[in-house]
């Protein structure tokens, strides 16, 4: 019997994922690996669980700030996990001149930030001879903002 499998779409189909707003992502690992750390459960003063970041993670996190771009992208909020991240993605309009005619929306900016997390990766592990292994796993999901409370409940979240 020959089963085929239709993907169910992650994206809204009539949504603009450039326009202005704030948008929740999750972004995780190959298979979910703990490749970006470990919790270490007494991690901080107050007892509380924190993530322990690997190389992988540590060069994650570093880049986030990457992606942003003044008066378009912010990163507002993230945290990186052990094995995936969350970041709230804030988009505003650009001035005329900033973008230079590019078109970026929530799927370039994501796209942008596991190739460059991905290539420094691979850089670092050609230069101490490691095998590099696959970092990211297809896609992401993500989550419209769509007002003050969910944006609170979220940023809540990832703290």
């Amino acid at each position: 019997m020959n089963k085929q499998f239709n993907r169910k779409p992650l994206r809204l189909e009539s949504f603009d994922y450039s326009s202005n707003g704030a948008y929740f992502i999750t972004i995780c690992t190959h298979q979910k690996k703990k490749t970006l750390g470990a919790i270490l459960r007494r991690g901080d003063p107050c007892g509380l669980p924190r993530t322990n970041l690997s190389p992988l993670g540590k060069l994650a996190e570093e880049t986030i700030s990457e992606i942003e771009q003044p008066n378009y992208i912010k990163v507002d909020n993230y945290v990186v996990m052990p094995n995936h991240i969350h970041m709230i993605i804030m988009l505003s309009s650009p001035t005329p001149d900033s973008r230079e005619g590019c078109h970026y929306g929530i799927p370039q900016v994501v796209s942008k930030y596991k190739s460059l997390v991905a290539n420094k990766w691979l850089s670092i592990c050609k230069s101490a001879n490691k095998q590099m292994g696959i970092v990211w796993q297809r896609s992401y999901y993500d989550h419209i903002i769509r007002n003050e409370t969910d944006y609170l409940k979220i940023w809540n979240y990832i703290e």
